[in-house]
């Protein structure tokens, strides 16, 4: 009994909920039957005189190939620096092997030189008495020779062991890897305990200022960029900043996968705030003018799937219904209309929020 009466229960429940739900949009299609329009502004496209303009979009990357710090010694690394993402100077010190083994060998050939030094200054001051004789014709040839020989090779032993210094103090002091150049730490490849080898790439170094905004501009429309030329550049990333930049090099054979030409266009970045690797939209402003029929960006909505549409007032059925269109470039807070329009419609400006297609419409038009 006690199953029975659960079951009598939900059935009710349900029945009430389906009741409700009907009666719901019964009133909502009332409404709409009763003319409860929604208020909106209409408004028809405008025809502009403004520059040609090329949309493409990108990604920052920086001018120059990273600059990478190695080692040129080996040995175990006893201390490593700076982080990625923070700055570092050229010359800063960025990481350091254990000295001890390139110490000793500096302390040998320092005794070694120092040796050699002595016995290089004795023959020296041997070589020039003798010579004194040997200019006055005491002493004879072959006697000379041997003094000469004994200074010579004294004095190549003495260049050798100061070479020889010279290089162990240098592998003492490549021991302590700096920074080549100023910039950014992009990338560390090293940590204290880790076997330095030479070669090994332990920091990578990037330049922040400027940037660069890598694009491919399509076969159709690279005609029309030239070297020079200004670009808006936008970040979706930084929503309502732009940035200007200049086209600086436009490569000369295509992508044979994507058939754009990519195209470098630089971009002051004092504040550091584009970073690599961000997606960038660049509108590139072209030479010639051109007529352009606009609306207000705010009167472009999309549909669920992104197509890019607006709401078309018809002021017969005083109902609005929305349009596919093609947009282009933008042009302060007005986007390029391409196609989709003939150029009569009476398009929603504002208030299209509370709009679906079909509902009636209480219009303001504008002028």
């Amino acid at each position: 009994m006690q199953s029975i009466f659960k079951t009598i229960v939900v059935t009710v429940s349900v029945f009430m909920l389906g009741v409700s739900l009907s009666a719901c949009t019964r009133e909502q299609q009332k409404k709409e039957s009763n003319g409860e329009a929604v208020p909106v502004t209409v408004g028809r496209i405008r025809k502009i005189q403004d520059r040609e303009t090329i949309s493409v979009s990108g990604t920052i990357s920086t001018p120059n190939s990273p600059a990478s710090a190695c080692f040129l010694v080996s040995g175990k690394v006893v201390s490593v620096g700076p982080r990625e993402g923070e700055f570092v100077k050229k010359g800063q010190v960025l990481a350091a092997i254990d000295p001890t083994d390139y110490q000793l060998p500096l302390a040998a050939a320092k005794a070694q030189a120092d040796q050699a030094r002595v016995g290089y200054e004795r023959a020296e001051d041997e070589f020039k008495r003798m010579k004194m004789l040997y200019d006055s014709k005491s002493l004879a040839p072959n006697d000379f020779q041997k003094y000469k020989a004994a200074y010579d090779s004294a004095r190549q032993q003495y260049e050798q062991a100061v070479a020889s210094e010279k290089l162990s103090r240098k592998h003492l002091t490549d021991g302590t890897l700096c920074a080549p150049t100023s910039g950014y730490i992009a990338k560390r490849s090293i940590e204290p305990g880790d076997s330095a080898t030479p070669g090994r790439v332990a920091f990578e170094i990037v330049q922040m200022d400027p940037v660069e905004v890598n694009v491919g501009v399509p076969e159709t429309d690279v005609r029309l960029v030239k070297v020079g030329q200004k670009a808006d550049i936008t970040i979706p990333a930084l929503p309502g900043k732009s940035f200007q930049g200049t086209v600086r090099v436009i490569n000369v054979s295509a992508d044979p996968n994507t058939r754009t030409y990519m195209t470098r266009i630089s971009v002051a970045n004092r504040e550091h705030e584009l970073r690599v690797g961000m997606v960038a939209e660049a509108t590139i402003r072209g030479d010639r003018t051109v007529t352009m029929v606009t609306l207000p960006g705010d009167a472009v909505v999309r549909d669920p799937q992104g197509a890019t549409q607006v709401y078309v007032y018809y002021p017969d059925q005083k109902r609005v219904y929305t349009k596919r269109v093609e947009i282009g470039a933008t042009a302060n807070k007005d986007v390029e209309i391409k196609s989709g329009l003939s150029g009569n419609e009476l398009i929603v400006l504002a208030g299209q929020a509370k709009l679906r297609n079909g509902l009636t419409a209480a219009v303001t038009e504008q002028r």
